[in-house]
């Protein structure tokens, strides 16, 4: 966890109390409720005063942009940006300092401005996957033509779980027998100045580009160990497959 930027937002832990209340609100909770099982998860971040004013101004400024800013947590993030809390970690007539300082001011300003009405937050719905690793899953292109992606693992988060795939290079619309996937090598990508791609993190499978993966119900031993995946959405995927593996 850290932060990267200046940002209120710039920070993991700020990100992630963003997320949290989020979510506690889509449950069912009540703002109240929401507010006291953040402050119950992060009681040690509360300990040190770095932390605790990225705590008190994540939630302070989530809360206002939803419609729910409390008393006591604008009282808590206005003592951060009065007392030079929320500048901690950063070093004085630096460009740093004096952009922390700017959007310090900048929530300051918003805080003390009327809030939104209250906004009804939605349950979120957690992406989920099936497909095991080895398990090999084809995928309709706009043109008709069927590409193969093989699982080599999973990666799970707050937002659900998804599949980290390799890209079979094969193409076609009928598949060949199960003895003819035994030498199937990876499909080689362009070559940008990071390297080729090896792998990729499908997102979106609960979306309607889900219709067009088929499992194969074939499984074998992925040919990959863990690397730095892609995050591909699926939305883009087609877009992606054309630009990186020439398919379309």
């Amino acid at each position: 966890m850290g932060a990267w930027g200046p940002g209120i937002f710039s920070d993991d832990t700020a990100c992630d109390i963003r997320d949290d209340y989020r979510e506690y609100l889509g449950e069912g909770l009540t703002g109240d409720q929401a507010t006291a099982r953040i402050l119950g998860q992060y009681k040690s971040s509360l300990a040190d005063p770095y932390d605790a004013a990225v705590v008190w101004l994540a939630l302070a400024a989530t809360q206002w942009k939803l419609g729910r800013l409390e008393p006591s947590t604008l009282a808590q993030a206005l003592r951060v940006i009065d007392s030079g809390a929320g500048l901690l970690r950063w070093t004085a007539e630096t460009k740093g300092y004096a952009k922390r300082m700017a959007a310090l001011e900048k929530l300051k300003t918003q805080l003390n401005s009327p809030q939104p009405a209250r906004k009804k937050v939605a349950r979120q719905v957690k992406c989920e996957c099936d497909w095991q690793v080895g398990e090999m899953v084809a995928y309709r292109l706009l043109s008709g033509q069927q590409v193969v992606f093989r699982v080599i693992r999973h990666k799970t988060d707050k937002g659900g779980t998804y599949p980290v795939c390799e890209l079979l290079d094969w193409v076609g619309q009928t598949f060949p027998p199960r003895e003819e996937w035994m030498s199937a090598p990876i499909r080689p990508s362009k070559v940008d100045r990071h390297g080729p791609i090896y792998q990729m993190m499908l997102v979106g499978l609960n979306g309607k580009w889900a219709s067009r993966f088929q499992k194969l119900d074939i499984k074998m031993e992925p040919s990959q160990n863990r690397q730095v995946s892609h995050i591909i959405f699926l939305k883009q995927l087609d877009g992606f497959l054309k630009k990186w593996f020439q398919l379309e």
